[in-house]
């Protein structure tokens, strides 16, 4: 360790405050609303397992990484897919490969896991670079040490990657109505999530109703007409799009119809770049917060890669980086809650488990949970040296979930991140300049209360250009 690196201040970034017991029904309601990490009590930081009565059934909070395990890993039969994740994503991405269960998940599963092998993945590194390099040019032509929206920046570059890499053929127009309606679909997911817990008719309506029903047309009309020009064209591809228009059902031979290609088309876009882009985001508000990582990363950057094109062979050269984002994403899990139902009776570690109960997995409870980690709050990159990350239970770090629904693209986003996040660093300086510290917000991903506005200085490095 540096001798700046030893001698700075421990960093403490901001977190929420929970509750000291579990909320009643209506204060939870409110909280839901507001901001759902505001919902989850004191115990999920310090307990096993916290349970809440529901009439018949229960909502439990379960933060023991064993128990996880058995809920998404040994009884992964058993626990489903909740009705409450199917009703979010009931308008955009329907039965994708995200929301799906069966049959129907493991043949898209099967169908979309060949684009993700570690070879694929290293072939697409120069198409990871190159929208960070964009971004950079952007910043160059700024005034010195402008104040830019990291979280817009990261959001434009890994949408540019998913759309180089995976989803040939869009048009600008298209890819611009796609993420702005993503945004205007998170920013009310909570209506969504409230009205599912409190089982709610889907016909119901809440106050985002039409305006995530229209976005929602909007996104899937643009997926479809992406699809109808290629569709067109002679030959499928080597994109996902080429992929999926090629897929033949294993049972009856047939292929993906307009409606399922678009379910998995769109879960793609918006779960393969909202993820990372979160993820960068508070990684760089880390950073800002503790530049004296700046510079330990900036050395390895240096010695690794030098000032040419970052390389596909000189990811795995770059340790400290990883440990940085895989630091960031303990803080900051890029998605913060995920939750199972039950579908027969159970029990969990002498925890009664009536059929039907919605068992929620609070994954920033885990990553800062009192009695796994040592010092839990302090942002402390050095915990994912290897010796000491083999020695974690494996659902201790989990931000990109367990089990055989574990992100289908955590090796794409890992290098696509680690790519982004070295181009970026080797450029420029981070700093922070606000005067109150963002609010991590769960709107089904991790995002900072009113945006990442950080202070960007370039630092001479020589503008790249890709063919």
């Amino acid at each position: 360790m540096t001798i700046a690196a030893a001698s700075a201040e421990p960093l403490y970034p901001p977190t929420v405050t929970p509750p000291s017991e579990p909320l009643p029904l209506g204060k939870l309601i409110y909280r839901v609303v507001k901001n759902p990490l505001l919902a989850l009590p004191q115990a999920a930081y310090q307990e096993k397992i916290v349970g809440l009565s529901r009439g018949a059934s229960r909502v439990f909070w379960v933060s023991d990484p064993a128990l996880v395990e058995e809920i998404l890993i040994k009884r992964a039969g058993v626990f489903h897919k909740a009705p409450v994740e199917k009703r979010v994503f009931r308008r955009t991405l329907k039965d994708g490969v995200l929301s799906a269960d069966g049959a129907l998940w493991r043949w898209q599963r099967r169908t979309m896991a060949p684009l993700f092998r570690p070879a694929e993945i290293l072939k697409y590194v120069p198409s990871m670079a190159q929208p960070a390099e964009e971004i950079l040019a952007k910043w160059r032509v700024s005034p010195p040490g402008s104040v830019q929206r990291i979280d817009e920046a990261m959001t434009e570059a890994t949408f540019s990657v998913i759309a180089r890499t995976m989803l040939k053929g869009g048009e600008p127009q298209e890819a611009e109505i796609i993420k702005r309606m993503t945004a205007v679909n998170l920013a009310h997911v909570s209506w969504e999530l409230m009205y599912g817990f409190l089982n709610m008719p889907l016909w119901f309506p809440h106050p985002a109703s039409w305006l995530m029903a229209s976005s929602a047309r909007r996104m899937r009309g643009a997926i479809h007409d992406i699809i109808a020009r290629r569709q067109g064209e002679a030959g499928g591809g080597e994109d996902l799009l080429g992929r999926l228009l090629e897929a033949r059902d294993p049972e009856s031979g047939e292929p993906m119809d307009m409606e399922r290609l678009i379910n998995n088309l769109l879960t793609l876009l918006e779960a393969g770049h909202e993820t990372t882009a979160r993820a960068l985001t508070w990684t760089l508000y880390l950073l800002a917060r503790a530049p004296e990582w700046q510079d330990r990363l900036r050395a390895e950057i240096a010695s690794a890669c030098g000032e040419a094109r970052i390389l596909a062979e000189q990811v795995e050269r770059l340790p400290l980086t990883q440990q940085v984002l895989k630091e960031a994403m303990r803080l900051y899990p890029p998605v913060p809650v995920i939750s199972r139902i039950s579908a027969e009776a159970l029990e969990l570690d002498g925890f009664d488990v009536p059929q039907a109960s919605i068992a929620v997995i609070p994954i920033f409870c885990i990553h800062r949970h009192e009695k796994l980690w040592t010092d839990p709050a302090r942002f402390d990159p050095t915990r994912f040296e290897p010796d000491r990350e083999a020695a974690y239970p494996r659902a201790q770090f989990m931000p990109f979930g367990a089990g055989p629904r574990i992100c289908l693209g955590n090796a794409f986003a890992m290098t696509e991140a680690t790519v982004i996040l070295a181009t970026l660093i080797r450029a420029a300086r981070f700093d922070w300049v606000g005067k109150s510290h963002p609010e991590p917000v769960s709107r089904v991903t991790l995002q900072a209360r009113g945006g990442m506005p950080l202070k960007v200085t370039m630092l001479g490095q020589k503008p790249l250009h890709y063919a």
